[in-house]
């Protein structure tokens, strides 16, 4: 029988940190629910207000890309599931809301008093976040619907991918602006050629911010294959190790630093070379700041647009990916099992496997005896 490899123990390890089916079909029951009261609650709105709208849906980020990993140190670290809620920006420019810190904050109130009901009714926790509304369903699993106006000639390429297997009825950035500065903000200032995201900065400013099609990263990641999506994964992982409070880089900077390092091409299916590479690349990277002192990476599905990181969380990744890089390197001098315990205490934590040590009896050399003295 073959030995175990370090390769076998990173694959173990995708299998220990995998989403269990029973998450995935709570998500998916999620998504119906949400889906749902948000298509007949948004319509039934909109109609009183005179111009009815359906809003279209997306399933985006991990869920889609097929990355996520179960948390390592829940409930600060969780599940996350983005399902993004899109309107036409007609209806936002409507000439109720002339404004368009209105029209974001409009559509944020509607959203969360459909969703504030429907949590209730299920023991769930609604939030408004900066850049989403959020359902908090467990210690483990959150849902996120961020909130988009996309133009209307755009809407129809806005589709849910995931199977349709749900009944619907009838209906089938943080901003640091002052409040003046906000207020001087007009409907002629943004692009009407692009998707808006609503954001809010959690003290009652709201404003779009522009660039957010997530469209772009889906494409692109989506035809990614196995052996790339077992790097990224390894990489969260990692990531959600060495930063328990779960406030550590994103997980589409990760990524998009793993592509810039490998010029994106796709990885082998040799994770110990390829994370070594990875881990090495990262550790040499010397990347630019932007006007606000964060690193940025450029982002691999769109060479206009950047993915962003606080410098201070980029120096701590840096150091911690020399500490890997070091412990993957242990292997031409050390044991496997010695280098598992290395991983797995420092770097990957205990959903990493042991390797014992197997002895083997040298029947060629005679047993030792003792003479008596």
């Amino acid at each position: 029988m073959a030995s175990k490899t370090l390769n076998d123990c990173f694959n173990e390890y995708l299998v220990n940190i995998a989403v269990s089916q029973n998450v995935k079909d709570k998500l998916e029951n999620v998504r119906i629910a949400v889906k749902t009261a948000l298509t007949q609650g948004i319509s039934k709105k909109t109609e009183a207000e005179g111009h009815r709208r359906i809003p279209h849906f997306m399933t985006q980020g991990s869920a889609r890309y097929k990355t996520q990993n179960t948390p390592c140190f829940p409930p600060q670290q969780q599940v996350d599931y983005d399902y993004g809620c899109y309107l036409p920006l007609s209806y936002h420019e409507y000439d109720g809301r002339k404004e368009p810190q209105d029209a974001s904050e409009h559509f944020f109130k509607m959203v969360g008093d459909i969703l504030t009901p429907l949590a209730k009714q299920n023991s769930w926790e609604y939030e408004e976040h900066k850049k989403c509304c959020r359902l908090i369903i467990d210690s483990d699993i959150h849902f996120d619907i961020p909130l988009y106006s996309v133009p209307d000639d755009e809407l129809k390429y806005i589709r849910d991918q995931r199977a349709a297997n749900e009944s619907i009825g009838m209906f089938s950035s943080h901003s640091d602006s002052s409040n003046s500065e906000a207020k001087d903000l007009e409907w002629e200032d943004l692009p009407t050629d692009s998707v808006m995201l609503a954001t809010n900065d959690g003290n009652g400013n709201y404003t779009w911010s522009d660039r957010n099609d997530p469209r772009l990263l889906n494409v692109y990641f989506e035809q990614k294959n196995k052996d790339d999506r077992a790097i990224y994964r390894i990489l969260k992982g990692w990531r959600d190790f060495r930063w328990e409070d779960g406030k550590g880089p994103s997980s589409i900077f990760l990524m998009s630093l793993a592509e810039k390092i490998k010029g994106g091409l796709p990885f082998s299916d040799n994770i110990e070379i390829e994370l070594m590479n990875i881990l090495t690349g990262i550790e040499g990277l010397d990347l630019l700041l932007d006007d606000n002192g964060d690193v940025f990476v450029e982002n691999p599905a769109d060479s206009e647009d950047t993915i962003k990181c606080a410098r201070t969380k980029f120096d701590k990744l840096r150091n911690y990916a020399r500490g890997f890089r070091c412990a993957l390197q242990m292997k031409s001098s050390q044991s496997l099992s010695e280098v598992a315990s290395v991983i797995r205490s420092a770097h990957l934590g205990d959903r990493f496997p042991e390797v014992k040590e197997s002895y083997t009896p040298n029947f060629r050399q005679p047993p030792r005896t003792t003479r008596a003295g």
